[in-house]
This record gives C-alpha cells, sequence and structure tokens, in this order.
C-alpha cells in the first residue's frame, strides 16, 4: 500500500523488531513472509555483514530495487552492537546512519529477529524512524501448545491421547521444543514396535517418557547457564 502512504506524505519505510526467546518462530515468521510478499528481498546474517561498508551496500541494494524487505537475522550477532558494553562498533554507526540518515529508504522494509534485544544500543532498538515497532515472540500458552502439538502429530497414527497432562506440564516450551516432543514420542514408539513403521503408534506413555526426557535435558540446560528460570520480561 506504498502509494496510499506518499499521497498522506507517511513515510514509506519502517522497521520491526521481532524478540524473544529461540524457537518461538521468529525465523519461521521470516520465512513465511520471504515465500508469500511479491517484493525484492535481502536476506542478511554475521556471515555476510562484517565489513564496514557491507551495511551499506546492502541498504543502496534495497534502494534501488524498492519495493524491498531487508531481513536481518540474529542482528545482535552482527558484533555486540550496544556501546555500553563496547563504547563503540564500527557496524553500528552505519547501521544508525542506514537505517535513519541522509538518504531516505522509500520502499523499505527492515525486519529484525534477536533473541538479546538488551544486548542492542539504545538507539537502534527504541527509536522510531529505526525500529518502529516491536513485536514479542513469548513462549506458547495452552492453547497455542495444544494447537502445535496436534499440527506436528498429524502425519502419525495416535489413536486417542489424552493431551491435557502433556500441555499442562510443557509450559515454557518452545515451538521447537514440542516439534522435538513429537518427534522424540515417534522415536520411542518406533523402537518399540521393533523399528516396523507400518505399526506404529504413538501413545500417552510415548509422549510421557519424552516429555519427562525433554524436561531433565531442559534443566541441565538451564544449570550449565546459571539460570533458573527465564521471565517474558526478560525479553521485554
Amino acid at each position: 500500500n506504498i502509494e496510499h502512504y506518499k499521497e498522506l506524505r507517511l513515510p514509506t519505510s519502517r522497521g520491526v523488531l521481532i524478540t524473544g526467546p529461540p524457537g518461538t518462530g521468529k525465523t519461521l515468521l521470516c520465512e513465511t513472509i520471504i515465500n508469500q510478499v511479491d517484493c525484492t528481498k535481502i536476506y542478511v546474517t554475521s556471515d555476510s555483514v562484517s565489513n564496514v561498508g557491507d551495511i551499506k551496500q546492502v541498504y543502496n541494494v534495497a534502494r534501488k530495487l524498492s519495493p524491498s524487505i531487508v531481513i536481518i537475522e540474529d542482528i545482535d550477532t552482527l558484533g555486540g552492537l550496544d556501546r555500553r558494553e563496547t563504547h563503540d562498533h564500527p557496524l553500528l554507526g552505519e547501521f544508525l546512519n542506514c537505517l535513519s540518515g541522509m538518504e531516505r529508504n522509500s520502499g523499505v522494509i527492515t525486519l529484525a529477529t534477536t533473541n538479546y534485544p538488551q544486548h542492542l544500543d539504545w538507539a537502534l532498538a527504541d527509536r522510531p524512524g529505526r525500529f518502529d515497532s516491536r513485536m514479542e515472540f513469548g513462549y506458547p500458552k495452552e492453547a497455542a501448545r495444544e494447537a502445535i502439538l496436534k499440527k506436528y502429530l498429524e502425519p502419525f497414527n495416535t489413536g486417542k491421547i489424552d493431551l491435557k497432562p502433556i500441555i499442562k506440564k510443557s509450559e515454557g516450551f518452545s515451538g521447537a521444543y514440542l516439534q522435538e516432543l513429537v518427534q522424540t514420542a515417534f522415536m520411542l514408539a518406533f523402537e518399540a514396535e521393533n523399528y516396523e513403521v507400518e505399526t506404529v503408534k504413538i501413545k500417552d506413555t510415548h509422549l510421557t517418557a519424552a516429555l519427562d526426557n525433554l524436561l531433565k535435558q531442559r534443566q541441565e540446560a538451564k544449570k550449565e547457564r546459571g539460570v533458573v528460570e527465564t521471565t517474558a520480561d526478560y525479553y521485554s
């Protein structure tokens, strides 16, 4: 709808920062947009942006081929763009100027994902005109966990399964962990049937065993990081 914005003399550029824990769907959202939106898409990671001038080149191309979407995956990995921690970073000033500088980003939308918004410089993360809006992808709540589990269970023979205990005990699981829960349950059922895929049926017992395994795994991972529990406030 760029033409409508032009008529009203509104900016046709936009920056959206997508935040949240790992595995909650940030990258999936970007993939969906790439596949559904008919315009130029430029995908940027820390592997493709490492030297001074790289970011400027990205936005030069985005402006020339607009309307365009610049997708920056894990923006916090681009050198840890926070002057509170590193005093200055050669890429930070370039980023700030490219997002809101002398040249207008007409028809350029920037989407950036991060697991750690607190590692971004204030002038980058909290400045309309650079990143105007923020979308938080938190851990799915009960209804969402139920929908995700049912979706991942669709291809399998399950019979009647009571998902309520699984949904309740899986609080704090990301979509990625819920997918792993179903895969682990299938592996347990597959092993129980002596690897005869035609007779495999995922049962409550398989899901419960898989959940217990993943809960232990998560607990160990948290201990290694020195984390007792994470909260939604951590990502806001």
